[in-house]
């Protein structure tokens, strides 16, 4: 690192020492100390087929269960079901007409011909249908309009035997709405088990990043595999809506907490520079990928009980992740076990040299990190060695003390967590919203399910292109966001001025804006935890990750004002939601692909009054 020159040269002598790991407390007084960083880009590789091999593993045991409303909450058509004499007749036309018959004329739904609006309180107008006997003795079972006129009743009638439903054109011929009767007075429950999924996102979020810090990322990996996998076959058996919702939450808390840990660990297995190429194939993998996969398995499979199974049988192949995967050497330098993060290198060392093994002394020069006393009620960094203790111990005393609680104990990084946490809120939201408004779509739900995947491929290029040319992390961050929300706004445009009536300029900008969300992604998973250190960086993301939790709670609700305001007014809100985050993301300061512990300790050295200011 470049040296400063400032009034505070002694200071910044002492600082760089202990950043370049010139520190005598635990590795003695070598002159060729090394961080991990530099391990990882000199030694053992920072990009190679050991990171590559627990990246592809982590993923493919993480199932997108996100994906599964979009198939099998789908709203069918559906009337009331009538007496079984009347139902004989019915039989005999087509649902439109039966439910013209029994509910009165077609009516449209936002310029939908195709669609049909049904009554909010599910009657039906037949109640002078002669009863049982009377219609016995006729034995007339042929529709005809004058017999059928003289049934008509201007009082509706709520439906008491249940109803019938049809599947919609395009869409998928499963839903737990037809298997659970989720209609009329229990429509609620539909977006409610959305909201469930994502509570248990929330929820997992904030436990996974806990467990990751205090127990490790690999044990904490494993028992949510377990959990999730085993929850994943319950939940397709799922006798009752309560069943289901039940199991929904489950699966959301388990997919959320192994993301959160996983993400981290593949974050702490490379360098800064490489992070971005990791974040990438993460991106395609899981992003497009294993969507895509979902999408021909929901094609394959019309019923969505084996859907949901079939989704967790490929999952199964994760188990491997239990086998081959090692606890990161990071959490164990973090932790003071410089034993076992040396060992972990070198099993990378041999994989990514093809079974070459690293020389015994390779690692001697790996150091701990910095030794500073950092005082986060104060937001001070003392320096004084009469007021230390050893890094070994302090770094020790930190784990074990380390809890979410230390995130609120700096104004610094009190605000930064809010701030964090607002831009992943309107972040979610936005691409959740979008991705399950799929459904709302005129046209072919596999076409638009494989088209709003497909962004994952150029949002993900153009994340990888952006962070590996430029060390900022906010300003591109910023402008993708700036892109995601001109789309939207356009797309929001198009829908409401209903200048097109196929949805095919729509589904493009939607189509846009997800490629630029998915980008921004790549980017907040990369510059959000660069803002903690890394005691508590799991903790931070977890925190505001699973904040974000909230909006995505909510966009299935949103997405049902398209019914019952106006075609497009679900983008609306959620252009709003870009443009809040952007004005979060100015109020931050640019990591510049460094930890905070080293940026921290340049910059309160150089003086500078906000985090990130200081040159590099």
């Amino acid at each position: 690192m470049a040296r400063h020159k400032t009034r505070t040269g002694g200071t910044m002598e002492m600082i760089e020492t202990k950043l370049n790991g010139k520190d005598e407390d635990c590795v003695g007084k070598s002159t060729n100390s090394q961080t991990i960083d530099d391990v990882l880009t000199n030694i053992v590789g920072a990009s190679g087929l050991w990171q590559f091999i627990i990246l592809l593993l982590g993923v493919i045991g993480l199932p997108p269960y996100e994906m599964f409303s979009v198939y099998a909450n789908t709203s069918p058509k559906y009337r009331c079901r009538m007496d079984p004499d009347l139902e004989n007749i019915l039989g005999s036309v087509t649902f439109d007409e039966a439910y013209r018959l029994l509910h009165g004329e077609n009516s449209t739904k936002n310029g939908r011909p195709s669609d049909l609006v049904y009554p909010a309180e599910c009657y039906h107008r037949l109640s002078k249908f002669p009863n049982r006997t009377t219609f016995a003795d006729t034995g007339d079972y042929t529709y005809s309009e004058a017999i059928w006129s003289s049934w008509i009743s201007d009082t509706p009638t709520l439906c008491t035997r249940g109803y019938v439903y049809e599947s919609r054109e395009n869409m998928y011929p499963s839903s737990i709405v037809q298997s659970f009767d989720l209609v009329c007075e229990r429509a609620w429950l539909e977006p409610f088990s959305t909201t469930l999924f994502m509570l248990g996102m929330l929820f997992g979020y904030y436990l996974g990043g806990w467990a990751g810090d205090r127990f490790g990322r690999r044990p904490t990996v494993i028992f949510w595999y377990v959990i999730g996998t085993l929850t994943g076959f319950l939940t397709s058996l799922s006798p009752n809506v309560i069943t289901f919702c039940f199991g929904r939450f489950v699966l959301g808390a388990a997919d959320s907490a192994r993301t959160t840990v996983l993400f981290i660990f593949i974050f702490e297995l490379t360098t800064p520079r490489c992070r971005s190429l990791l974040c990438s194939v993460w991106t395609i993998s899981q992003s497009f990928g294993a969507r895509a996969l979902t999408t021909l398995l929901a094609y394959l499979i019309p019923n969505w009980r084996w859907f949901n199974a079939a989704i967790t049988a490929v999952g199964l192949i994760g188990c491997l992740y239990l086998f081959m995967a090692p606890e990161s050497p990071r959490w164990h330098l973090a932790r003071g076990d410089r034993n076992e993060a040396i060992r972990t290198l070198h099993l990378g060392y041999r994989i990514n040299h093809y079974g070459k093994r690293a020389p015994e002394d390779a690692f001697n020069s790996l150091f701990l990190p910095s030794p500073f006393a950092v005082d986060t009620a104060n937001d001070k960094i003392t320096l004084d060695k009469s007021k230390r203790v050893k890094p070994c111990q302090r770094l020790q005393t930190v784990m074990k003390s380390s809890t979410i609680w230390e995130l609120f104990r700096s104004r610094q990084s009190l605000f930064r967590l809010a701030l964090g946490s607002v831009v992943f809120l309107c972040h979610i939201y936005c691409y959740y919203g979008l991705m399950l408004y799929g459904n709302q779509i005129r046209g072919n739900i596999y076409i638009v399910a494989i088209i709003n995947a497909s962004s994952a491929l150029p949002g993900t290029l153009v994340s990888c292109i952006l962070y590996r040319v430029y060390s900022w992390r906010k300003r591109p961050l910023v402008g993708v966001f700036a892109v995601a929300f001109c789309t939207s706004l356009i797309a929001a445009i198009c829908a409401l001025t209903k200048i097109d009536t196929n949805d095919i300029m729509l589904t493009i900008t939607v189509g846009l804006s997800l490629a630029m969300l998915e980008s921004a992604m790549d980017m907040i998973y990369i510059y959000v935890p660069e803002l903690f250190p890394t005691v508590l960086r799991s903790q931070g993301l977890g925190f505001c990750a699973g904040f974000a939790r909230f909006g995505s709670t909510v966009c299935s609700f949103t997405n049902s004002l398209d019914s019952s305001w106006a075609h497009g007014v679900p983008i609306v809100f959620y252009t709003v939601s870009i443009g809040l985050a952007i004005g979060a993301l100015l109020a931050l300061p640019d990591t510049r692909g460094h930890d905070l512990d080293e940026v921290m300790a340049r910059d309160k050295a150089l003086g500078v009054k906000h985090l990130g200011e200081s040159p590099i």
